[in-house]
């Protein structure tokens, strides 16, 4: 079995090597493919300038891909965690990541949303806040992406098979600058099941 990928319509290319943990600096939610190959920034690198070089983990020219049809060609979701309250402030927050496997850059206009589909009660709509940790800004790049929404109650949510991204146009491969696609951003029963995306429970 090779150590890493290159296919741009598969969602564990990212090294083997790499654990899923996030105490690891070389956490694989923080690697990501550019012009040069699988790269990470963050503790990894030894410098906690955020604007720093990436260190690259595997030479691969032209891995990210200057167009939309060469390289890994688009975005591709990687992996999914839901983060805790505790660390998000009031406890009926709920707050998850979606990591891809390029940068993808926020150009303008409205943030990206997922609806998330309420065992009992409401739906509620969980919005991008944050690109890598940051906060959502015009010219904001990252491949870990953060949505945030309030459920009002306790419950358990959900986000169904097929729920596509919406105002994701607003967002872009930042290689190509080509709008992030619709396949990038559907959560169909196999994307789910290949980067573990799990129910959420708020207490």
């Amino acid at each position: 079995m090779p150590l890493w990928g290159t296919d741009g319509d598969v969602a564990t290319n990212k090294p083997k090597f790499l654990p899923d943990d996030t105490n690891s600096p070389y956490d694989k939610t923080m690697v990501f493919a550019n012009q040069s190959g699988w790269a990470v920034t963050g503790a990894a690198t030894g410098n906690g300038n955020a604007d720093a070089t990436p260190e690259v983990l595997v030479a691969i020219r032209g891995l990210a891909g200057a167009t939309a049809a060469t390289g890994l060609k688009h975005p591709t979701m990687t992996n999914f965690r839901v983060l805790t309250s505790a660390d998000h402030g009031a406890s009926d927050n709920i707050v998850f990541e979606i990591i891809y496997d390029e940068r993808i850059k926020y150009t303008a206009g409205s943030a990206a949303t997922f609806l998330l589909t309420a065992s009992a009660g409401g739906n509620v709509t969980a919005t991008l806040t944050h690109l890598n940790g940051t906060a959502l800004a015009t010219g904001g790049v990252g491949n870990r992406l953060r949505f945030t929404a309030t459920s009002g109650a306790a419950g358990t949510f959900t986000l169904a098979d097929d729920v596509a991204m919406g105002n994701r146009t607003d967002l872009s491969d930042n290689i190509s600058g080509t709008a992030l696609e619709a396949a990038s951003g559907l959560l169909s029963s196999a994307v789910k099941t290949a980067i573990g995306v799990s129910v959420i429970t708020i207490a």
